[in-house]
């Protein structure tokens, strides 16, 4: 019986793939077939299940996400509603809209033509059926040779008629046919385009030029001033030659500027109500600018304000205006929300940029936008499933393809991100992974460029704190300017400010906490579709231990945790005890489930186990790459150049160094003129008032943030690289990645620590000099030594690596501890 279960379940879903075509089909013909086809596919996809997988699938579709969000937006404005009933005949006309998750489910990418061309035969037969009756071979209800479509059908028949004729360009231009195909379709296009012009529809026939303006900007892409020369050309030519030929056209043509011209006197014409309308809600808008008059409330409120600007002209519920209608009941958030739908549409046309679809997906949003003008056509029925069917289907995901052999997902908010040492960590494993026979599986945060060597995925924060740093993020790679970014920051966080500030005040963590509740959706649609063998958490953000906590709760595959930096420290814990309480049972949570914990440093291990007990713990030394040291030949300068690369801030500074080097130069002042202080990334205030205070500044230069390698190489031509730790309690607990780095140049190292005795005895083993980081004097002596060991070398003195620490090996201790092949 349940083998039965399973196969029906099975042909359920392939079974609403082909009632999406039927649908397709039969929407410009039919408003009942439309109705008891979209109720099968409802019925067909709950019967399917597999609703995990379908929730995941819709939640990482932005343009599935914005569509809901909208319509939520439109259930929470009956909060503030004064005609719930009103409200609720509102959320009926757009409950088509609620459809696209099921279309989007239930949608095959690799039919996504076939739908298209279900659709077109759909407009096929409805135009034929116009034809028949402008022949007068047809004639039923109101259609006659007059008047080709029932009723006011013409305002859904042309705009329709429009995206079709589209399409069949479309395929003509780009869809590799033979000649006689290519011919065939030129001939239905060429049906259709006059068509269009024997039937009533402006909003159609309006949007038929814009669409073919885009087609022919799409073919002169590489040539703009072709595209709008022929434009400027064609347009006029076309519209002249349709206003001359078509009597339809030019009698509606005609009549649109008669109504125009006679507004003020008569607004009552269909043109001047639409006017009308746009004036009156224009005003309504601008004094319900915040939250609008709810959902549902648009009657009455226009009601009102009819009667108080123009009580001559008719009142409505619909102000034929798509965007006029959402400002009116939801303010500017409904407003934003409803563009918000359209941009998700073109961001994602523009990163699928090798889908055959693209052009097509760009010219959707382009043509809702110009109807919606013209009409509420989200809540009009043909439209309405017109939008979620073809939203569905241009921009259903391409399925991931299965990997080849074993693959690890690896979560980690941040990766690929240049000069991160969370980001690099990972990064620089993820070749030997790979070498090792593993394909590796990014999830990560949206703060990184999207990699194009690995398959990389993405998810978004949800929390106010994660939104604000993932769009301050983006708005610096794209905005130079600081005034630019500025007031675009401004304009955009200023409606997230306060519930920002309320997530401080209730919880203060890491910005990118809440990034692990998406990933984990995200993480589990992944492990059911790509079968990983293990899941790697780590990338120094808590949020990443906390999705894969969860995955693994819920599918079972193997865990192993690494924490770059520990979660707990047992002193100085600068955040709020109920954070702390929170990390501590993340620890503890960790060490009962995770099936490895490594940690990077063996005091931070040590320590957990003092606080959690036992558990799978192990300390694995993350190492450089020994292929970035051996491009670039030291030669010696005339003077002896003291480098630091990375971050300087809070007690991790240069004062202490500075002081030192102010006691060396004033005690000896022949050596002013041999040092130079090189600082490679940021440079903190402290330490730049200190160099000012004690007037080093012309020892010292600053070369600002640059590229790893242009640092690799600065690292090996220095003479003495600055290793500087924090002097707090944390310090003991961790090793900085550059020590690694700083270690396989073979220059010498000076380390400032701070009670870290293992990097004290892995430094001093390999004939490097420690001080403590909060001692001038101790610093002085180092320094003094240093130079004058510098001034009697000639040559290129390089430090004796007595161990080295590599990638390749931290990578062959991991795997090596996953399959149990070592303890």
């Amino acid at each position: 019986m349940r083998l039965i279960w399973q196969k029906i379940r099975a042909k359920a879903g392939l079974v609403n793939s082909w009632l999406l075509a039927v649908l397709a089909f039969v929407l410009p013909l039919s408003t009942s077939a439309v109705s008891a086809v979209a109720i099968l596919i409802l019925l067909f996809w709950l019967l399917e299940g597999n609703f995990w997988e379908k929730f995941a699938e819709t939640l990482f579709t932005p343009v599935a996400v914005t569509v809901l969000a909208y319509l939520a937006l439109l259930c929470l404005g009956l909060l503030w509603t004064s005609y719930p009933v009103e409200g609720f005949i509102v959320l009926r006309d757009h409950w088509k809209i609620a459809l696209l998750p099921v279309f989007l489910t239930s949608v095959r990418f690799e039919q996504r033509w076939f739908y298209l061309s279900s659709f077109l035969a759909g407009m096929t037969a409805a135009m034929l059926l116009t034809y028949l009756a402008w022949f007068g071979l047809l004639q039923y209800a109101d259609v006659s040779p007059t008047h080709l479509t029932p009723k006011t059908f013409h305002v859904v028949y042309n705009p329709l008629l429009a995206f079709a004729i589209y399409l069949i360009l479309h395929k003509v231009l780009w869809g590799g046919y033979e000649k006689k195909v290519r011919a065939t379709l030129l001939i239905l296009a060429g049906l259709m385009s006059f068509n269009m012009f024997i039937t009533e529809g402006r909003t159609g026939q309006a949007v038929f030029f814009v669409l073919i303006s885009l087609l022919l900007l799409q073919i002169f892409t590489k040539n703009r001033f072709r595209a709008i020369l022929a434009i400027c050309l064609l347009l006029p030519v076309g519209g002249s030659v349709s206003y001359l030929a078509s009597p339809v056209f030019q009698q509606r043509v005609d009549l649109a500027l008669q109504e125009v011209d006679s507004f003020k006197e008569n607004p009552n014409t269909s043109v001047g109500l639409r006017l009308q309308f746009c004036e009156n809600s224009l005003l309504l808008f601008q004094q319900n600018f915040c939250l609008g008059v709810g959902t549902g409330d648009f009657k009455s409120a226009y009601a009102v304000i009819n009667q108080q600007k123009s009580p001559k002209s008719i009142p409505t519920d619909n102000p034929h205006n798509q965007y006029l209608l959402s400002a009116v009941m939801l303010g500017l958030p409904g407003l934003l929300t409803l563009l918000l739908i359209f941009v998700a549409m073109i961001l994602q046309a523009r990163t699928d940029e090798d889908s055959i679809l693209q052009r097509v997906r760009f010219a959707f949003p382009v043509f809702f936008l110009v109807i919606m003008l013209a009409e509420s056509y989200l809540k009009v029925y043909q439209t309405g499933f017109f939008f979620v069917l073809m939203a569905a289907v241009l921009y259903k995901k391409q399925p991931e393809p299965q990997p080849k052999g074993r693959c690890w997902l690896i979560l980690s908010y941040r990766a690929n991100i240049p000069g991160s040492a969370c980001s690099q960590h990972i990064d620089d494993r993820l070749p030997h992974l790979q070498k090792q026979g593993i394909e590796p599986i990014l999830l990560t945060g949206p703060v990184g460029q999207k990699s194009t060597f690995w398959r990389h995925y993405r998810s978004l924060s949800i929390a106010p704190s994660g939104i604000r740093f993932e769009l301050r993020h983006f708005l610096r790679r794209h905005l130079q300017k600081r005034w630019q970014f500025k007031i675009v920051e401004t304009l955009l966080l200023l409606p997230v400010l306060p519930f920002y500030l309320l997530e401080k005040i209730i919880v203060n963590l890491e910005s990118e906490w809440s990034w692990g509740l998406l990933a984990s959706l995200r993480g589990l649609l992944l492990c059911r579709r790509l079968q990983p063998e293990m899941l790697y958490s780590t990338g120094g953000s808590a949020s990443a231990h906390i999705a894969a906590l969860l995955i693994k709760n819920w599918t079972g595959i193997g865990w192993i945790a690494e924490t770059q930096d520990p979660l707990v420290h047992d002193q100085d814990w600068r955040r709020s005890r109920l954070v702390l309480l929170l990390y501590k049972n993340l620890e503890q949570l960790i060490c009962k489930q995770a099936d490895l914990f490594v940690f990077l440093v063996q005091a931070a291990k040590e320590h957990c186990q003092q606080r959690t007990g036992s558990c799978r713990a192990v300390t694995i030394y993350p190492g450089a790459e020994p292929s970035w040291f051996s491009q670039v030949q030291y030669v010696k300068s005339d003077r002896c150049r003291f480098a630091h690369c990375g971050s300087l801030a809070g007690t991790r500074n240069l004062a202490v160094f500075f002081q030192a080097l102010e006691q060396v130069v004033s005690r000896r002042p022949e050596l002013r003129r041999l040092v130079r202080v090189e600082v490679y990334g940021s440079f903190d205030s402290l330490s730049e008032r200190e160099m000012k205070r004690l007037r080093l500044h012309d020892l010292v230069l600053l070369h600002g943030s640059i590229k790893r390698q242009e640092a690799l190489t600065a690292m090996q031509q220095a003479d003495c690289l600055l290793l500087i730790q924090n002097t707090i309690y944390f310090s003991c607990e961790t090793i900085p990645s550059k020590v690694y780095e700083y270690l396989l140049t073979g220059r010498l190292i000076l380390g400032l620590l701070h009670h870290n005795q293992e990097l004290e005895t892995m430094l001093t083993k390999n004939g490097h000099c420690v001080v403590p980081a909060d001692d001038v004097q101790a610093t002085a002596a180092a320094i003094e030594a240093l130079l004058d060991d510098w001034k009697t070398e000639q040559q290129d003195k390089r430090t004796v690596v007595t161990e080295t620490w590599t990638v390749a090996k931290a990578v062959d201790r991991l795997l090596c501890l996953t399959e149990h092949r070592c303890s």
